[in-house]
């Protein structure tokens, strides 16, 4: 895992865990903008992971993320009642559980992604929460690229904004070979999707190699927000010796 300030913002409001051990990851991104942010997603890592060790006893399911979300949001929204420094701050949220069953848990609140690269092919397996996406989904726009600027980064959901927030949950198989990557949109918003699976084809067997990489090159396009990977790689090679731009 890896997290970078960026070239333009003068603090992180990124926050990333995970315990291979446990085969937990977590990303949180507070919202830009708004006072606390880092404090957003510190806690909310915090609380989302404190629930999950409590329910690592039995096999993980879809409600044991759900209530781990809630918890989240439950810490983050009365912090920001308790301190008017802190009012209006939120953060997305977006994690992965990796059970023994070969099975991948999934849940998120937000912009902030997660991918898995199998074979050459890439998918994004959550979806955003947001202004841009919704405007997609209604056929306003062709992409959420093609969407006005004014309009980036404006979240329909978000953990800690509400005293209540529902965050989607998927339920997915692992295979041999594959590829995760947990990011925050400093890093989407740099690069296309082509050129994050060219980076995790060629270098999906050394996550670190892959998460310096992909820092960089969104460091090197312009670095306008703070960027976080955090990526899972069951690929014990990957490519290494492939030509990277």
């Amino acid at each position: 895992m890896l997290s970078h300030v960026g070239r333009v913002r003068a603090r992180n409001e990124d926050f990333v865990f995970c315990d291979e051990a446990l085969g937990i990851a977590v990303l949180a991104d507070g919202m830009g903008g708004h006072a606390g942010g880092n404090v957003a997603a510190r806690l909310a890592v915090d609380a989302w992971v404190g629930r999950i060790r409590k329910c690592l006893v039995e096999p993980l399911g879809e409600r044991d993320l759900r209530v781990a979300v809630a918890d989240a949001n439950r810490v983050v929204f009365a912090a920001a009642c308790a301190d008017p420094a802190l009012r209006r701050m939120g953060t997305t949220l977006v994690a992965a559980c990796f059970r023994r069953d070969d099975t991948l848990l999934t849940c998120n609140v937000g912009d902030s992604r997660l991918y898995r690269l199998r074979g050459d092919v890439l998918s994004c397996l959550t979806r955003d929460h947001s202004v841009l996406r919704a405007q997609c989904d209604a056929g306003m726009i062709e992409s959420e690229s093609n969407g006005p600027l004014a309009l980036r980064g404006l979240l329909t959901r978000a953990v800690g904004v509400a005293a209540c927030v529902v965050a989607d949950v998927t339920i997915s198989s692992l295979q041999p070979g594959d590829v995760y990557l947990l990011c925050s949109d400093g890093l989407t918003e740099m690069l296309p999707d082509a050129d994050i699976a060219h980076v995790l084809g060629a270098l999906g067997g050394n996550p670190r190699l892959a998460a310096e990489h992909l820092v960089d090159l969104a460091n090197d396009r312009g670095g306008v927000d703070n960027v976080s990977v955090v990526i899972v790689s069951s690929n014990r090679f990957g490519r290494l010796g492939a030509e990277l731009g």
